[in-house]
């Protein structure tokens, strides 16, 4: 009985051992809910408040930094329906292109000299002697074509020309019985080329039997841009007043050519017209050219003065006549500034 009593009394004591330790886990597990249920509570007011924190930081940010605007330029279309940057690009390309256009450049002149001698068995009958001219005006084919076709033209005339002296000294009896032949030359030289105009002086000559031979000079003007033969007429704006002007400076240079004794007296100019009216008739012809300096008139052997006297040349400034010529005809300087 002793044993039993002992016995179930070790029984009470480890039930209420296993009691306590029970009571124990039950309180800490109460605890540990609580804890978490706490804890949960506090995670959950804790974002709240940190949402309406991040809320008011982001309306500061806001306000301090309003959202950039969109680049207007990048989508903002010109009258055209084009882009600003490409109508840019495009106003850029044309300044460029502007800035890039060839100036007035000069003819590009190549002026060749051919002799020839033709021959009557083994005599020498005629020397022919011709400057080829070769003339292109960059970036203006047609106003290139212009030009050479009026030189082949002259080309061609010149050498008909020639031929027909050929048979004259097959049949002149001094060239066949002496050592003398006929002699027949057309040259070129370039006065003024510019762009705007391209001037020669064009000189011809030769023998055809007689006491001697001859020579006569003349002009050969065109319009660079077109390839036009130029007249006074067609440089002129005021014809009536470029001819005064130059008429009368041509008749002050002739008053210095009579005090030297080189010009024909006043009889044997009145014959034939009158010195005045035989200037005048340079207006009609091919007796003058453009120089850099002015235009040139040209008075030929026989005109106004004897042989030997030789050719005169009368120089009218750009000065006294520029009012009277066509803008595009006018001296360079005045050109240039009417440009800028």
């Amino acid at each position: 009985m002793e044993k039993w009593h002992t016995l179930k009394e070790r029984v009470h004591n480890f039930a209420g051992w296993i009691g306590e330790e029970e009571s124990d886990r039950m309180t800490k597990r109460w605890k540990a809910v609580l804890c978490g249920v706490c804890a949960a509570l506090m995670l959950a007011g804790c974002g709240a408040a940190g949402d309406d924190i991040q809320k008011v930081e982001q309306e500061d940010m806001a306000e301090q930094f309003p959202p950039e605007e969109e680049d207007a330029g990048a989508e903002k279309e010109d009258a055209d329906g084009a882009p600003e940057e490409e109508q840019q690009e495009k106003t850029e390309a044309e300044e460029q292109g502007k800035s890039e256009a060839p100036a007035d450049l000069p003819a590009v002149v190549i002026i060749e000299n051919e002799e020839q001698e033709y021959t009557e068995g083994d005599k020498v009958v005629l020397t022919a002697s011709y400057d080829h001219v070769s003339v292109t005006v960059e970036e203006n084919e047609a106003a290139t074509q212009a030009i050479m076709a009026e030189f082949e033209k002259r080309e061609k005339a010149f050498q008909e020309s020639v031929a027909e002296l050929v048979e004259w000294a097959k049949e002149d009896t001094l060239v066949m019985d002496s050592g003398m032949s006929y002699s027949e030359q057309k040259g070129y030289e370039v006065k003024r080329n510019d762009g705007h105009i391209l001037s020669f002086a064009t000189g011809s000559g030769g023998f055809e039997g007689g006491a001697h031979g001859y020579y006569m000079d003349y002009g050969l003007n065109f319009d660079a841009k077109t390839g036009q033969v130029l007249t006074i007429a067609d440089i002129a704006q005021d014809e009536a007043a470029f001819q005064e002007i130059c008429v009368q400076e041509m008749l002050r240079q002739c008053e210095d050519l009579r005090a030297e004794g080189l010009l024909f007296d006043d009889e044997m100019l009145d014959a034939v017209g009158g010195l005045q009216g035989i200037l005048e008739g340079k207006m009609e012809g091919e007796e003058w050219y453009f120089t850099e300096e002015g235009i040139c008139f040209i008075s030929n052997i026989y005109e106004i003065a004897p042989y030997a006297a030789g050719n005169f040349l009368f120089d009218i400034p750009y000065e006294m006549i520029d009012e009277t010529l066509k803008e595009e005809y006018r001296g360079r300087s005045d050109q240039e500034a009417g440009a800028s």
